[in-house]
């Protein structure tokens, strides 16, 4: 009941400032891929335009009214909350003239109607699909998959007839609403795209710590080179090519796009290459996942793999993974945890499962064949950090992946040469 007031209160607060400022709406959801790919947005736009964008998990229907009040995330503190309040009152009464022209806010999915009570609330603009899993994150509350593809796509067609859906052309689930979308669509991605990435690659300047990715942007016939540090990543090149998107749909050229995305940066706990202990290498993605999310890091691996080969970064003697169960998954908890052992045994010479969910993937990479010995389950993180400690040794390359629920963290900065510099690339933030 306290939470069905706190919404109410914030939904009328946050309409009150919408009516008083009148931004414009930038709405991303998506399985996965849609925080980074508000972060890419806000880079694109911010040397241009008045903008702001959502943070953390502030996506639901209290997280996004309390970033369109520029309020806090008060959760039990009273005091905050009583903040938030006033300060509701001050930009109503006098007009701040540093609250943002554009807002980016990214949209939860986790549960049927809440991209339609969000749309009320925000009419959006624009509207970005990251990626729809075909196996659906946050099912739990939804009878079947369908049916959370449906919510994910319906963000689209609640937009206007001078919007624009900026859609993934490499994910059939985004594309199959493109007809029904009353707005401009604008496709991205890595074939048969309006905004098309090509001639993707990494590179690492002087050592495995230089890593970035390189790549062109076209659009219409004209292109753009993008040579970014530290960002790497076919998931991360989807979020740079849908904030191009988004970008020109309001008038930016390329040119200025890119030099705003040239500055992005990764958010934490996403694809970062850490120095491990022993002279060993860790590629931490441990955020969160799912199964989509993991075969993008697993083949992010494996280009990390290739170039550290070609151009001998690293002594590379033995790739462990390192994976958590994936939560929120429903009745396809099994399936999924199962459909990921194919891919973990094509890459991982030794493989740590942790979670209770991980044991259908034990048994699956067992049936496939994998060696009982190089493939080790624990029940959680703590018991998995411990090992990891005692197994990993030099020209050891760690990849670190698992939902949020299950703190793959630990793991990480378990294993990390200067564990007190833990903050710089992880988080240790709560899981909404």
């Amino acid at each position: 009941m306290l939470r069905k007031i706190i919404q109410y209160f914030l939904w009328a607060q946050a309409k009150l400032i919408l009516w008083r400022y009148q931004p414009l709406i930038i709405a991303v959801t998506g399985s996965t891929g849609k925080s980074s790919t508000k972060e890419a947005i806000y880079y694109a736009l911010k040397n241009y335009y008045r903008v702001e964008r959502s943070y953390g998990n502030l996506n639901t229907e209290i997280g996004v009214p309390i970033t369109i009040i520029r309020g806090k995330d008060a959760k039990t503190n009273i005091f905050l909350w009583f903040y938030n309040l006033f300060h509701t009152l001050f930009l109503l009464v006098i007009k701040s003239k540093q609250y943002p022209e554009i807002l980016i806010l990214e949209m939860s999915e986790d549960h049927p109607g809440i991209i339609k009570y969000l749309c009320d609330l925000t009419k959006p603009k624009i509207g970005v699909i990251s990626w729809i899993n075909e196996i659906p994150v946050h099912a739990v509350f939804f009878e079947k998959a369908e049916d959370v593809h449906r919510e994910i796509q319906s963000l689209v067609t609640f937009l206007p007839e001078n919007g624009t859906a900026v859609l993934n052309s490499d994910n059939d689930l985004s594309l199959a609403v493109k007809n029904k979308v009353k707005a401009k669509v604008i496709t991205h991605g890595f074939q048969n795209a309006d905004v098309l990435i090509s001639d993707y690659s990494l590179f690492a300047d002087k050592d495995i710590f230089s890593l970035g990715m390189k790549m062109r942007i076209e659009y219409k016939g004209s292109y753009v080179p993008l040579r970014i540090k530290n960002v790497f990543g076919k998931p991360q090149a989807y979020a740079l090519s849908a904030a191009t998107a988004t970008a020109l749909s309001l008038g930016l050229n390329l040119v200025a796009i890119a030099k705003g995305l040239e500055e992005y940066q990764i958010l934490k706990a996403r694809t970062h290459l850490i120095p491990g202990i022993n002279n060993s290498l860790i590629l931490d993605d441990s955020y969160n996942s799912n199964p989509d999310a993991l075969i993008a890091a697993l083949q992010t691996y494996e280009d990390i793999v290739d170039l550290i080969k070609r151009e001998k970064l690293f002594n590379l003697k033995r790739r462990i993974l390192v994976i958590g169960s994936m939560n929120e998954l429903g009745k396809y908890t099994k399936e999924a945890h199962q459909k990921i052992a194919p891919f973990l045994v094509k890459t991982g010479d030794l493989i740590i499962l942790v979670g209770e969910y991980t044991k259908d993937t034990l048994s699956e990479c067992e049936r496939l064949g994998f060696n009982k010995n190089n493939i080790l389950w624990f029940p959680n993180s703590k018991e998995a950090a411990k090992k990891a400690q005692e197994i990993i040794t030099d020209g050891d390359f760690v990849l670190v992946k698992g939902s949020r629920g299950i703190h793959m963290e630990e793991v990480t900065v378990s294993i990390m040469k200067e564990p007190e510099k833990a903050e710089e690339y992880i988080t240790f933030e709560e899981p909404k």
